[in-house]
């Protein structure tokens, strides 16, 4: 048994690699002690490690652990009513492959049993009281018994869903030079924690008594958010909800960015609860489709308020699978209670998924948010019959170019029992004013080339459809490379710089937005690389938003924006649902689509309400050909259909206007 024998990468990152077999297994299987710090710990992590874990415990290998006391209720007590001694020699007489099988079908009773062989031991840190942080800490050290050590250090945590999860750690062995003293630090302040020598944390044995409280408190904290939380809902809110009624509980909310469309929704569920659950006595399932797992996030936080704690339902863990499962099974015998989860709109089509909700046998409710995204001929499929209670939640409920999939859902959730779009929401106060800005951005010769080769192609591939039928693959591809040119045309860069150079000698350059595109340019950088370069060389502190930061990236981002600290965010299309961004002073929208959802999402989100807000600022770059080729009007025209429409609401709504009138004009259309 050597960590000799065996290779380990340098570093891991979750969706390229597998974190359990390139590196948990391997080495739990080789090492005689395996010491951990880490935030958060589940015992599903076990179920994913069973092999590893299973190699360790016949070795007799020791594991240390600290974590902090944010433990789901049954990993808790399994941690805190088992002593160490309890356990028979019987326990290492089990063969492997018996002791992988029930770590992966049994593994909160082998929790309980490893615990109680000496094989895991457990400490929890709590902070200090002049020290309010949390305890996040993601370092661990294990050893062979012969010399070799292996360490890693990074953004991983031990829990089940930490593979689904965009994670990264680096490794170290001491077989490499110049590893050995990281490994050493490591090991330092793995063993001050354990020792109860941290300055800022303290590390307790979890004892029953311990974990009650920890259980107390958190409880005490939820019933205190629940009772100080008062919900008023607007005029319009109240309307919703009593057409939705009045509609046997079935219809769509077509509300504005910003409007209070989740509250509205939650407030609906509420009050369809005190009818089935409290008045008649029966039970009531209610399933909410969110289409990113950062608006589940905001969705669960407000439901809150409301006193649903939803089950979170989206990955492959098998934590919501069966918790789901048990309360859906509980409330077709008991015949009360409400059961309420959330799901991502990819979980929600998973085949597993799909099969649990099939057995609900109660009244159901499903609600959708961002409800435009389900009206796919796939995605219609997966809506589920046995709901009697429907709710649809959007700002723009119809679909761009597919009136067939637009009448199918309305056809599914019911019509729009309220309409409550982005000038009403102005007008009643509820979003702020904005003035508008529209500038002229033209095509070099080479880009606008490549246009209408695109354009052509894409008309050739539309007179390929017939009737009704879809439009083919070819045919949504080229249109999204079209997209991605008028996106990134290189002259909205050039004015880009003027007017921010504008807005420093103006003012403060604080709480700006930038929308941009992902076309590649000079060196193969993405037109957002370019735009974040350009903040940068202006002096002004930037970060991008984009999918491809993680979780925790984004949300570090939207607090330093929301400080001021970060002055500018550029961002492509992980801003368009569901992601508030309230402190946004002026906005400049480079990268645009023809599809009105967008845009008017895009514009919802900088008119976010903001202490010290009094208005927006809209910068609108609109691309048009050449000079030298201003007969060429379709491109442009397309351009001004949005522009208009954002001119409408608009503060200098005659000023943008001119300026709309003057583009129109020397582009060779009539005004």
């Amino acid at each position: 048994m050597s960590f000799k024998d065996i290779s380990v990468p340098s570093s891991i990152t979750t969706g390229i690699q597998d974190p359990t077999k390139e590196f948990f297994d391997p080495i739990l299987s080789n090492a005689k002690t395996y010491d951990v710090a880490v935030g958060y710990f589940t015992s599903g992590w076990l179920r994913d490690a069973a092999e590893g874990m299973a190699h360790f415990a016949k070795n007799k290998g020791v594991s240390r652990w600290v974590i902090s006391p944010n433990l789901n209720a049954s990993d808790a007590d399994a941690i805190s009513e088992i002593r160490q001694g309890e356990v028979k020699e019987a326990f290492y007489e089990r063969e492997i492959i018996e002791l992988i099988d029930s770590l992966k079908k049994h593994t909160r009773e082998e929790l309980c049993s490893l615990i109680a062989a000496g094989v895991l031991q457990f400490r929890i840190a709590i902070p200090n009281k002049n020290n309010g942080g949390m305890f996040h800490a993601k370092i661990g050290v294990a050893e062979d018994g012969e010399d070799g050590m292996i360490a890693f250090s990074g953004s991983y945590n031990l829990t089940a869903n930490a593979k689904s999860n965009w994670e990264h750690f680096e490794v170290f062995t001491s077989f490499e030079e110049g590893d050995l003293k990281r490994i050493n630090r490591i090991k330092e302040r793995f063993e001050t924690l354990w020792k109860n020598e941290d300055p800022t944390y303290k590390t307790y044995k979890p004892s029953t008594d311990l974990v009650e409280k920890i259980h107390q408190k958190a409880s005490k904290k939820l019933v205190q958010k629940y009772r100080e939380v008062k919900i008023e809902l607007r005029g319009y809110q109240e309307e919703a909800i009593y057409n939705w009624g009045k509609n046997k509980c079935c219809g769509t909310y077509e509300m504005a960015t910003g409007s209070g469309k989740t509250i509205t929704a939650l407030a609906s569920i509420k009050k369809l609860e005190h009818i089935v659950v409290e008045q008649q006595k029966l039970p009531l399932v209610t399933i909410i489709v969110l289409p990113l797992i950062h608006l589940l996030e905001q969705w669960h936080e407000e439901a809150l308020d409301f006193g649903y704690d939803a089950i979170k339902c989206y990955d492959k863990s098998e934590v919501w699978s069966s918790r789901l499962a048990e309360q859906l099974g509980a409330l077709n015998v008991s015949k009360e209670g409400h059961v309420i989860a959330m799901v991502t709109n990819k979980t929600f089509s998973d085949k597993k998924f799909q099969d649990q909700i099939k057995q609900i046998k109660t009244h159901f409710l499903l609600v959708a948010d961002e409800a435009h995204n389900l009206g796919s001929a796939s995605a219609l499929a997966k809506l589920p019959e046995n709901a009697d209670f429907r709710l649809a939640l959007s700002a723009t409920p119809e679909r761009f170019n597919d009136p067939d999939g637009t009448e199918s859902l309305f056809n599914y959730f019911g019509k729009s029992v309220i309409k409550f779009d982005l000038d009403d929401a102005i007008k009643a106060g509820y979003l702020t004013p904005y003035k508008y800005y529209p500038h002229k951005c033209l095509l070099s010769q080479e880009e606008y080339e490549e246009y209408v080769s695109l354009t052509e192609l894409i008309r050739a591939e539309s007179n390929k459809r017939k009737d009704k039928d879809e439009f083919s693959k070819e045919y949504y591809s080229l249109m999204g490379k079209r997209v991605d040119l008028i996106s990134g045309v290189n002259s909205k860069l050039d004015i880009l710089k003027d007017l921010i150079e504008e807005q420093k000698v103006d003012g403060d350059i604080s709480h700006t937005l930038v929308y941009c595109g992902s076309r590649r340019g000079e060196n193969n950088q993405r037109h957002i690389e370019r735009t974040v370069k350009l903040l940068g060389d202006l002096g002004i502190k930037n970060r991008k938003f984009t999918a491809d930061e993680s979780m925790d990236e984004r949300k570090e981002i939207l607090k330093l924006f929301a400080t001021g600290e970060l002055e500018a965010i550029a961002a492509i299309k992980c801003l368009d649902e569901g992601v508030d961004v309230p402190a946004t002073r002026v906005a400049y929208i480079l990268a645009s689509t023809l599809n009105p959802r967008e845009y008017i999402q895009r514009r919802g989100r900088v008119l976010r309400k903001s202490p010290g807000k009094d208005f927006a600022v809209i910068h609108d770059f609109l691309v048009a050909p050449p000079a030298n080729l201003s007969g060429d009007i379709e491109m442009l025209e397309r351009e001004l259909e949005r522009a208009r429409e954002f001119s409408e609401l608009a503060m200098n709504v005659d000023e943008s206007n001119l300026i709309l009138d003057q583009i129109a004009v020397e582009g060779g259309i009539s005004v």
